[in-house]
């Protein structure tokens, strides 16, 4: 046990999950919370990052709600000053947004706007607030990208929309830069791109404007693409992220890890 301590232990760290209070943002944040982290939980609506902080704490772990929408930088700007003096050790930028699937010719400017904003422009606004409290110390950025921001996919009809895509590739870019500006400086930062996961918030869109029927066609469809032939559970992202944020991985920068049940080795 004193070597899995020493290799993913985040005993005495300050962790600030966005999107973390529902999904998957939220397996990790309340993960983090049990390897001994101080959980900042935030989310877009504030009740639903109050929930997960009230359960971590309830569960014997530390964690402070926050209120934050990450595309807007006054709202970043308040949740950088809400950490007073505290330095930071782990960022994980886990909020998002997926548009209903859309052909592109039909994708309306304002749904191009809002994608690429929350997935990229977040971001970019959440790591520019919260680098100077790592600079110092060092730390871990995790930033979640997706597999389609690693290739495009379309099974004869919307399975996704074009701001998705380019967003979530703008966030690999991204991270690879801040990784070699900041690595120097002990400053990690590394992608997640993870495959179709249950448990999220990401399907409501599509889920609304799509029949029974078609919904059948789209779970038949991503089934049939993934070589595990089924769909990962939110709880399986703890791992990797765990992993990402610990020391074990003290060497690892810049670098893309899919969870995609096989989807990116075909």
């Amino acid at each position: 046990m004193e070597l899995l301590d020493r290799l993913f232990g985040l005993n005495d760290m300050v962790a600030f999950v966005t999107g973390g209070g529902s999904g998957l943002g939220r397996v990790i944040a309340e993960g983090y919370a049990a390897a001994g982290a101080r959980v900042i939980c935030a989310d877009i609506e504030r009740s639903r990052a109050e929930e997960v902080a009230e359960a971590i704490v309830a569960a014997g772990g530390k964690a402070d709600a926050c209120q934050l929408d990450v595309w807007n930088e006054e709202s970043v700007a308040a949740a950088a000053a809400g950490l007073g003096d505290s330095s930071l050790d782990i960022l994980v930028n886990f909020a998002g947004v997926a548009t209903p699937p859309i052909l592109t010719h039909d994708l309306s400017t304002d749904d191009w706007m809002r994608g690429v904003g929350i997935s990229l422009t977040g971001t970019f606004f959440m790591t520019r607030a919260m680098l100077p409290r790592m600079r110092g110390a060092g730390g871990s950025i995790i930033n979640v990208a997706s597999i389609l921001g690693l290739g495009g996919y379309f099974p004869d009809f919307p399975a996704s929309s074009a701001d998705y895509a380019a967003g979530k590739a703008g966030v690999i870019g991204f991270t690879r830069q801040v990784a070699v500006e900041y690595a120097a400086e002990k400053v990690r930062a590394n992608v997640i791109a993870p495959g179709w996961h249950g448990g999220t918030r990401l399907g409501d869109g599509r889920r609304k404007k799509r029949t029974p029927e078609e919904e059948e066609r789209f779970y038949t469809e991503m089934n049939r693409r993934i070589p595990m032939k089924r769909r990962g559970d939110a709880s399986e992202i703890l791992g990797l992220a765990l992993y990402l944020a610990s020391p074990a991985s003290a060497y690892l920068t810049g670098q893309v890890i899919t969870q995609d049940g096989g989807w990116t080795a075909c």
